[in-house]
């Protein structure tokens, strides 16, 4: 069937923008420019194309097309464009040209007009016909053969209204659409109708005498106060039909092919998606459909197939891994480049340069080098000799740089044209699939022959930001963080199956519990029926309604709970399912057939230097309840009667802080030995330290990490339950006494303010784009990550620092234990019995000198039978 899509480009555009906008964050580039209205506009936009072979897009010109000429007040009511918006209309208008999509705009009539013209222009030569738009203006426009879809929520969701249900949804028919307007007005046109007519008076009169000429031909059936106001409103009424009447007779310059979807070059489209940071729609380019991927083709490289003993050193190695996940991956092979020529090596064939691998005077250059280090070891080599990691460079020289894909991460460094995307050659989610063989390994060569390349640039940009240094600890960090991931934490089933009965048993208690209270057995677990028990039934206080009723997240509820019992329980119940759903049964798919789990950690990801980890993500297990420090109980030794040991820093961020500042207060109490929470208590409560209760410790606490994340008075006062009055003097009376502190607190962020980014201790840099907002909530939020990133940062390079020491110690010492996992400050080993005492003293020694700071480091060290007994 042949179709036509026309679409109302101002309105996709100002859905777009007004999407976010609402929440005062806008999308933007690092050097400030605003994209969120086109990354929605592209979004919809490219779902269309995937409808239809024509397309036509209309967007308004201004302020002077023939109905403001005729009206001054036409529209008037209407705020000015934003500027935010205003700068990404010609970005919009680029992407389109880049498409070759047709497009047009005209001094003289609206988008509208042109929408309309078209469509009649065109009506016959097509099956169907489709009007994108928010505006009902176009409503008149439907007939049999043309529909208007409504914008409710993008395109994915449209109201689309035809010939067949139009008057069930309106009340009225299309061609009375300008009738209607003409009785009660527009607001957002600014027409006027007929004052004190409203929408059931019209309908009314519309369904008895079809149009306003016939109610004024039938005038005097009308009667009171209805025809005092169309006496007096005629002139009024027939002008705003006027105004409102979509002209469809412009003798449009456009033919039929005009409208059809043509190839693009991609080239030309990936670059403007790069110059945008858009590189999830990079990924999405379908190569078979466009005219050209890149003026610049693939190489094809043919590699030596066997006599490896000819690789010299140096040389550029790359795993090629199928699955996003490449310790459960299966390892095709490994591509390799020396000073002369290019190989791929079958994983069957991999012990035959199994020496070369593992040889540490052959030179070795690789992008990922965990990655690859894990994916070898699996192998039974053990790789060594790693100089340079491409990941981890561009992660320094820009942690937005970093990708799980080559292509993406690179092109922010040389010409990556000539290779494609992950998915492009192993496809997605359920398509994907491995490729031809000469596929996947000319794509490997051909990312090592980008490697080489790139390399001289980004050891440059390492070497001037003066980012050597934490790249050899991210470098070493990587080997380290690879064999953690490759021997994996050891899971005691039984256990887990136990403390999986005894959350379902509580979960069973929590659940009738709220059937009592709420009087009825409902699904706890659906928005809708939970809103309607709460807020319809039980009538307690609720917010804005949505679409599936009044909210029940979790800041409503815990508005709710300070008062109510039945709220307490609920979040109790998500806690609990949360715990089960992921921890229990999440455990127990990922589990291998070893029981042992190997989370991936994932090194060139957050902004902040700290590590993440998923499948578990084991960093984000809650510790706060007794339930989230049960699940600490599965992880056992693998050694007979072996033990679990844990490591933590104390109170480091704080340590950081008073290092940084150089504040003499709290370098005093650190190195004296003395509680911080105690010694602030004492200094904001005006009161000798032996004074100190444990509720102004806790007080002090809150204040002491409230500060360094850039707490408000409000945030404290709703941490602590206090007034914000309160609040606000406890926050004073803080950087009174540590005068220093605050001090360097404000020059984080005035840096930040004059750089664009913030630097930790050792150097490592965090892009605020947010300061250059111009919303100043935006711009609030991004000094407190300015005031804080220093510190955090800081904070995670240290423990990458100590991971490397510790591990050296391990090896040179000819130990058993295994360090199997990080979470933030704290470090976990697994280890055999004879070597509890001797490996306690080392870690926490090792830890406790990792680096030099004004005040002493302190890691406590705890021991026992799984994780929860050593934390």
């Amino acid at each position: 069937m042949k179709n036509l899509i026309l679409v109302d480009g101002n309105s996709l555009m100002f859905r777009s923008y007004f999407a976010t906008a609402y929440t005062g964050k806008l999308m933007q580039t690092k050097d400030g420019k605003y994209t969120n209205a086109l990354y929605g506009f592209i979004n919809m936009f490219t779902k269309l194309l995937d409808d239809t072979d024509y397309i036509f897009v209309s967007f308004d010109a201004g302020k002077q097309t023939f109905r403001h000429q005729q009206y001054k007040e036409y529209k008037a009511t209407r705020k000015p464009l934003s500027n935010e918006l205003r700068e990404q209309i010609p970005l919009i208008k680029e992407y389109l040209d880049i498409l070759h999509i047709q497009r047009m705009e005209s001094l003289d009539f609206e988008g509208d007009d042109l929408i309309a013209s078209c469509a009649k222009k065109f009506e016959n030569e097509f099956d169907e016909l489709l009007v994108i738009t928010g505006d009902k203006d176009l409503l008149q426009l439907v007939d049999e053969k043309i529909s208007v879809g409504l914008t409710k929520k993008g395109v994915g969701e449209l109201d689309i209204l035809n010939s067949d249900n139009f008057h069930e949804k309106m009340g009225y028919y299309p061609y009375q659409v300008i009738e209607y307007k003409g009785l009660v007005g527009d607001t957002s046109d600014n027409l006027p109708g007929i004052k004190g007519i409203g929408e059931k008076t019209a309908l009314k009169l519309l369904d008895e005498y079809k149009t306003i000429d016939g109610i004024y031909e039938h005038l005097g059936s009308l009667k009171g106060k209805t025809l005092e106001l169309f006496n007096e409103g005629k002139e009024s009424a027939l002008y705003s039909r006027f105004l409102a009447t979509i002209k469809s007779d412009i003798d449009l310059d456009i033919t039929l092919d005009d409208l059809k979807i043509k190839s693009f070059d991609a080239n030309e489209l990936i670059n403007f998606y790069n110059k945008l940071e858009f590189t999830s729609f990079i990924k999405k380019i379908k190569i078979d459909t466009i005219e050209s991927v890149s003026e610049k083709k693939e190489e094809i490289i043919i590699p030596i197939e066997s006599d490896y003993t000819k690789i010299t050193s140096p040389i550029y190695i790359l795993p090629e891994v199928f699955g996003s996940n490449y310790y459960n991956g299966e390892l095709l092979g490994v591509g390799i480049k020396d000073n002369n020529n290019y190989y791929f090596i079958d994983k069957a064939n991999l012990n035959n340069i199994k020496d070369i691998l593992e040889d540490s005077r052959v030179v070795k250059c690789t992008y990922d080098y965990k990655m690859l280090l894990v994916s070898l070891l699996k192998e039974g080599i053990t790789l060594d000799g790693v100089i340079y990691d491409a990941l981890l460079a561009s992660y320094l020289i820009d942690p937005s740089y970093a990708s799980d894909d080559f292509k993406i991460t690179l092109s922010h460094f040389t010409d990556c044209s000539g290779i494609g995307y992950i998915e492009n050659i192993y496809g997605a989610n359920s398509k994907m699939a491995i490729p031809e063989k000469d596929k996947y390994i000319n794509y490997c060569l051909n990312k090592i022959k980008i490697l080489e390349e790139s390399k001289k640039q980004l050891f440059s940009e390492l070497i001037e930001k003066d980012l050597d240094f934490l790249f050899d600890v991210e470098l070493n960090l990587s080997r380290t963080l690879g064999f953690m991931e490759y021997n994996g934490l050891l899971i005691d089933l039984n256990r887990l199956g136990e403390i999986g009965t005894i959350f379902n048993t509580e979960g069973k208690k929590v659940e009738e519990k709220i059937y009592q209270e709420a009087g009825k057995v409902f699904n706890i677990n659906s928005p809708k029926q939970l809103s309607e028990v709460l807020f319809e039934d039980m009538h307690l206080p609720h917010g804005k309604k949505n679409k599936t009723g009044y909210s029940t997240n979790v800041e409503v509820l815990e508005n709710l709970a300070k008062e109510y019992q039945i709220c307490r329980d609920i979040l109790d119940y998500r806690a609990i399912t949360k715990l089960v759903n992921t921890y229990v049964n999440g455990m127990y798919e990922l589990v291998d057939d070893n029981k042992f789990i190997h989370p991936l950690y994932k090194q060139a990801l957050t902004t902040t230097g700290r590590l993440s980890s998923v499948e578990p993500n084991i960093q984000n297990m809650p510790i706060r309840t007794e339930r989230g420090q049960l699940i600490r109980e599965i992880f056992v030794s693998r050694f007979p009667n072996g033990k679990i040991i844990s490591a933590d820093y104390s109170q480091i961020e704080l340590r950081i802080l008073a290092s940084l500042s150089n504040d003499p207060i709290m370098i005093k109490a650190f190195n004296d030995g003395i509680d911080i929470h105690t010694k602030t208590a004492s200094q904001v409560f005006d009161i000798p330290i032996e004074e100190v209760t444990k509720e102004m410790r806790r007080t002090s606490k809150a204040i002491n990490f409230g500060i360094i994340y850039g707490m408000s008075a409000w945030g404290l006062a709703s941490e602590l339950g206090i007034s914000q009055y309160e609040a606000n003097h406890f926050i004073e009376k803080y950087f009174n006494n540590f005068k220093e502190a605050k001090k360097t607190l404000d020059s984080f962020v005035l840096n930040a303010h004059n750089d664009g980014y913030s630097k930790t201790l050792y150097g490592r840099i965090r892009y605020i784009p947010e300061l250059k907002d111009k919303n100043k909530a935006v711009v609030a939020f991004g000094e407190r990550t300015a005031m804080n990133s220093p510190i955090q940062g800081t904070a995670a390079d240290i423990i990458k620092i100590a991971m490397n020491k510790v591990a050296l110690e391990l090896k040179n010492n000819n130990l058993k234990t295994i360090m199997i996992a990080q979470v933030h400050d704290e470090l976990v080993f697994d280890c055999p019995e004879d070597e509890v005492e001797f490996v306690s003293k080392m870690v926490k020694e090792a830890m406790e000198s990792a680096v030099k700071l004004n005040v002493k480091l302190e890691a406590s060290v705890g021991v026992g039978a799984n994780w929860f007994e050593a934390h």
